[in-house]
């Protein structure tokens, strides 16, 4: 694949762009667990995160009813729409965290995320539909932490709110051209039932008491802008407790009582 992927750069005349944080996926093993944990089936339709250079992209059309790619660069655009004859691929050249996905049909999503937008894919997707996902190893970790570990953070409960999601692999600095600083895990998110969209009033709540999760709730909400009479609402066994210590359910339980 790293030879593959050195002709596409002196076809093409493209680089990785830093700015748009690109490391392009050169482990063959890797883009073979991400189809595997998939499981396409005929009638499938994969929304992928970020084409890049086709590798992965090249799997999803021998697999799939049709694959939908959204590509932020124009260079890989182009690579993607010239490399890839395949009938049932679309190619969408715009930036993934602007585009409305809820106009789009699909029932999977996958992609090698940029680490810099994770969070942003994250909260857009978790709710959506099922995904398998290449993120950054230490933030695959803040997705999965628990109450009371220093990774738990508001987008740990966004997510878990949301989804169920699991690590599954790790994969390899050398895994990547150019090599990242730390390694990637590969995640699978299943949306929970319960949870048919997105709330953004809760999302915004979630953060805005996650920016003083040291705090105990009671002072947390006051530093959010809740109101003392809606403060005291609120079960007593949890207004002493440090936001941090405070589990998805028990965060969506407060929500509903304000």
């Amino acid at each position: 694949m790293q030879k593959e992927l050195y002709r596409l750069m002196l076809k093409y005349g493209f680089k990785p762009n830093h700015k748009l944080d690109q490391n392009f996926i050169i482990d063959t093993n890797a883009v073979s667990s991400v189809v595997s944990l998939l499981k396409i089936s005929k009638d499938d339709v994969i929304l992928e995160i970020g084409g890049g250079t086709g590798f992965l992209t090249k799997e999803l059309v021998n697999h799939a009813k049709k694959v939908i790619v959204i590509e932020k660069d124009n260079d890989l655009a182009e690579v993607l729409s010239t490399e890839i004859s395949a009938k049932n691929l679309e190619i969408i050249n715009d930036d993934f965290l602007k585009v409305d996905i809820s106009k789009i049909k699909f029932t999977k999503i996958t992609g090698f995320i940029p680490y810099s937008i994770s969070s942003g894919i994250i909260e857009k997707i978790s709710s959506s539909s099922p995904a398998v996902l290449v993120v950054q190893k230490e933030f695959a970790e803040k997705l999965t932490a628990l109450p009371g570990f220093e990774n738990y953070n508001a987008i740990s409960v966004l997510a878990q709110t949301y989804g169920i999601i699991k690590i599954h692999k790790t994969i390899k600095r050398g895994s990547f051209f150019p090599v990242p600083k730390c390694e990637s895990s590969i995640i699978t998110i299943d949306p929970k039932k319960v949870h048919k969209s997105q709330d953004e009033k809760y999302n915004l709540f979630v953060k805005g008491l996650f920016r003083h999760s040291n705090k105990d709730l009671g002072n947390s909400m006051k530093m959010a802008g809740v109101t003392t009479s809606a403060i005291k609402k609120i079960n007593q066994e949890f207004i002493k407790r440090k936001v941090k210590l405070l589990d998805v359910d028990e965060i969506e339980e407060i929500y509903k009582t304000l």
